[in-house]
């Protein structure tokens, strides 16, 4: 079938709001990949931001209401993670007695404080920001390299850790070429963060010399208030055959510092594109996958719960006596 979007009429029957709308057009990610096609016309304003009295376009189906929600949240959003779900994909559930000897995890389940903006490999869309979105499922998503790669950064340049040092080895390995010795791998595995929401935010760059605004950008943001879950496996491969005491000390030593990089990104330093104004922060509170509370667990059966993000050191002062 052949859906163009050259003509008012065109915009409307793929959003379905026409007298002979395209009926077989109800997944809303389709829709919005469809109105792409306009970039190119005349209809692109109206493609994108709708009617500037009834609405409609892009912006109607992102767009979240206070109540109501928006359509691409219902539409996409709630049944790709019931399908994530399903599949066991995410939220993950650890089982660590299969794991080796030593193994733990991090999880906590968080709301964000402020909009959280990414960027997607997605070129071709209505929109000139889309957020970035899982390939499958086209649920909003923090990708777990993107996990890792903040708390390099948050280790490194807020923490003071050096990337030779034998901590951050340990946790985040070396990517030496072969010639130098070869990589060595870290023990520190992220997964990725699915969000529950998607919205539109408006921003409105000043101008530095005059101070004035310029021209409001339109952006997608997974919104305050959005939902997802963070998971971290602390997986130590060459501990095997070190001796329980060392063992022990690199353990505790590594997740608290894991501990301490993580509230830093959550809490201070933010994980969005623009983190330097405020944004991509998460809320004090955090709550289980399957309890009340976020866990931290070892493989030994040693556990604590914790409430609030300032509460996971405490936890891991708990955890280890």
């Amino acid at each position: 079938a052949v859906y163009p979007c050259e003509t008012e009429d065109d915009v409307r029957r793929i959003l379905g709001n026409h007298p002979q709308p395209y009926r077989e057009l109800v997944w809303p990610y389709a829709k919005v990949t469809l109105l792409a096609q306009a970039l190119t016309s005349e209809v692109k304003e109206l493609a994108r931001g709708g009617h500037p009295r009834v609405g409609g376009g892009y912006k109607g189906l992102v767009r979240f209401r206070k109540g109501t929600g928006n359509l691409y949240t219902e539409g996409v959003i709630r049944p790709g993670l019931q399908q994530l779900d399903q599949m066991g994909i995410y939220p993950p559930r650890i089982d660590l007695q299969a794991l080796i000897p030593y193994s733990a995890y991090i999880q906590f389940r968080f709301t964000l404080a402020r909009p959280l903006y990414t960027r997607d490999d997605e070129y071709f869309y209505i929109l000139e920001n889309p957020v970035m979105k899982d390939a499958a499922s086209k649920v909003p998503v923090v990708r777990a390299s993107t996990w890792k790669g903040l708390l390099r950064t948050a280790m490194i340049v807020h923490m003071g850790v050096q990337e030779t040092a034998p901590l951050f080895v340990r946790l985040f390995g070396t990517s030496l070429d072969e010639e130098e010795g070869g990589s060595r791998r870290g023990r520190a595995l992220l997964y990725p963060t699915f969000f529950d929401r998607i919205d539109l935010e408006v921003l409105n760059p000043h101008s530095r010399v005059t101070r004035a605004g310029t021209v409001p950008v339109l952006m997608e943001a997974v919104p305050a208030g959005a939902s997802g879950v963070f998971t971290l496996l602390y997986f130590p491969f060459d501990l095997l055959n070190e001796p329980p005491d060392q063992a022990e000390a690199e353990v505790r030593e590594d997740l608290r510092a894991l501990g301490e990089a993580i509230v830093l990104i959550m809490r201070v330093h933010g994980f969005s594109a623009k983190r330097s104004r405020g944004f991509g922060l998460a809320r004090l509170e955090v709550s289980g996958v399957d309890e009340p509370h976020g866990v931290i667990a070892l493989r030994d059966g040693r556990r604590q719960t914790f409430s609030t993000l300032a509460g996971l050191s405490d936890a891991l002062d708990l955890l280890f006596g």
